[in-house]
């Protein structure tokens, strides 16, 4: 009797602990009870966002959850998105909010090797950012002659042809497949010279091979990203919710990157000089800043030993790098050209002003090249300058930014304030997403209108306070490192295009931008019809 009395006791301890933990603190008596709930049982269980992120709809769903709530919403016991600048992104990104593991889920390439956005600490983030910046500044990436002459040959031999053959034979172009195309030939022709770099653009084929494999494993991220531990579980059980060849896929497109790495690796290190338009500008920085970093007396890195296991130093922290940022550049870059090319389809009166300025230029991008002259661009400042594109692409950055969803960071200990909310303690998942806060209407008025004017009339006030919150290439230390490249070859693409042709939508069923961390359109295409003026 008396064991059960204390079997009886143990059991109802523990039930009460129990009910004192995952309900009276979470609802009670923890600081982010006082925050505005998603749905009555997010402060208790993690089941709703969950479900939210399993359906595909977090944008959306968050998006009218703060219009409605205000400012910060509790998602799950342990996790608040915020929608505001001050106490907001300025605090988490500008403040050093440390990366949660779902960037290491999702970017870790080549079996866990780390790579800039898959780094959770600062400090060695830091540390390799600084490896690379000089190269992917603006001032580098606009007075560089390797992005001259790669932009040149790219533009007029690849790119442009493609425009003219449309319009001769009128046949439609599918841009989104092509924009992919082009945003990863001009950034690898940085990253490793025109020589090296891919020539999807031209190559149809190998372009169709590669976008398959990556988007392979797009369906199944939530698994692995979101609930890591059970996926494992049901691995180990023999239940897959990530099909096998999604891994394979991965393999494919890691070993066509591991061998372009590994042929500019015997370039530079057979000390051979290439022609700057096949200088492998990004590679060859990367390897230096790692050699070097490696020299320090008071780096914890072996390279003996790596040497050992590899090829050269470095080779799979090279190519996970490398791979992450020409990944990133075909998807961020690609869909939004797609989207500048819908929006400007849909308005021949902004296609003739653009091109009016677009003539200003000396020399003007002119295709076919008229007899008896060279292919040639304008200064690469000239058409950085230009208002009208550019208010063009900022509108489509904000309106269709390609990477719309939360960027998770953990709160600091021992604790801190979000907009307006104290006593936040460590180790929240906190996150903000682009898609909410390039919607703020007292900001961006009409929000879901792509208006190119908001850029070139606002006030000099008006356009602090958009800058703040336009988000597309994040903010802080994380911020993207490769945004001024991107700018760079974005602009060249439409310039070529739109001092030359006119386009009209054929087929823009599915234009609608899917939901996700990063989000094309719905119906993965876009055909357009272009005729030469």
């Amino acid at each position: 009797m008396a064991l059960l009395s204390v079997s009886s006791l143990v059991a109802f301890a523990i039930v009460l602990a129990g009910f004192y933990k995952f309900l009276l603190v979470p609802l009670f008596l923890s600081p982010l009870s006082k925050i505005p709930s998603a749905h009555p049982t997010t402060h208790i269980s993690p089941f709703w966002i969950y479900y939210i992120r399993w359906a595909n709809i977090e944008n959306g769903t968050l998006y009218k959850l703060h219009k409605k709530k205000g400012p910060i919403v509790r998602l799950a016991p342990n996790e608040l998105s915020v929608n505001c600048y001050e106490g907001g992104i300025k605090t988490i990104y500008g403040g050093g909010f440390e990366k949660t593991e779902f960037y290491a889920r999702i970017f870790h390439n080549y079996n866990g090797t780390t790579n800039m956005l898959s780094m959770v600490d600062s400090k060695s983030h830091g540390k390799r950012k600084r490896m690379l910046s000089n190269v992917y500044s603006k001032s580098y990436v606009l007075s560089s002659l390797t992005t001259q002459l790669t932009t040149k040959s790219i533009i007029f031999d690849r790119f442009l042809p493609l425009f003219r053959n449309s319009s001769e034979t009128q046949t439609p172009i599918e841009v989104l497949s092509l924009s992919y195309a082009y945003s990863m030939d001009a950034f690898m022709a940085y990253q490793f010279g025109l020589d090296l770099g891919s020539k999807f653009i031209q190559d149809l084929q190998q372009r169709e091979w590669y976008l398959r494999n990556f988007f392979s494993h797009r369906p199944y991220l939530f698994w692995t990203t979101e609930v890591p531990t059970f996926y494992s579980m049901m691995e180990k059980l023999g239940l897959h919710f990530v099909p096998k060849w999604c891994d394979q896929s991965t393999k494919e497109l890691e070993d066509w990157n591991l061998d372009i790495c590994d042929r500019a690796e015997a370039l530079l290190s057979h000390n051979a000089s290439p022609l700057p338009q096949d200088s492998p500008v990004i590679y060859s920085q990367i390897r230096q800043g790692m050699r070097k970093q490696d020299q320090d007396p008071k780096s914890t890195y072996d390279p003996n030993l790596l040497q050992t296991k590899q090829k050269y130093p470095r080779r799979l922290e090279i190519a996970s790098e490398i791979f992450d940022h020409n990944a990133a550049a075909l998807e961020t870059s690609g869909i939004t050209l797609t989207y500048v090319y819908y929006e400007l389809s849909r308005r021949p009166e902004v296609q003739a002003r653009l091109r009016e300025e677009l003539s200003t230029l000396s020399p003007p991008i002119l295709f076919p090249i008229p007899e008896g002259q060279e292919a040639s661009l304008p200064d690469p400042k000239a058409v950085e300058a230009l208002p009208l594109l550019d208010a063009i692409l900022q509108e489509t950055l904000r309106l269709w930014t390609a990477v719309p969803g939360g960027q998770p960071r953990k709160t600091p200990s021992p604790s801190c304030t979000l907009a307006g909310y104290e006593n936040i303690p460590p180790d929240v998942r906190v996150q903000s997403s682009a898609y909410i806060l390039h919607r703020n209407e007292d900001v961006f008025p009409e929000p879901e209108v792509w208006k190119p004017e908001r850029w070139l009339d606002a006030s000099p006030e008006q356009l602090v306070e958009m800058r703040r919150w336009f988000w597309a290439f994040g903010s802080g230390g994380r911020m993207c490192i490769g945004s001024n490249f991107a700018v760079h070859a974005m602009k060249h693409a439409i310039a070529g295009i739109y001092t030359n042709f006119t386009s009209s939508i054929v087929d823009a069923e599915g234009i609608e931008q899917a939901d996700g961390f990063t989000a094309g359109p719905k119906g993965n295409k876009l055909m357009l019809q272009y005729q030469h003026i």
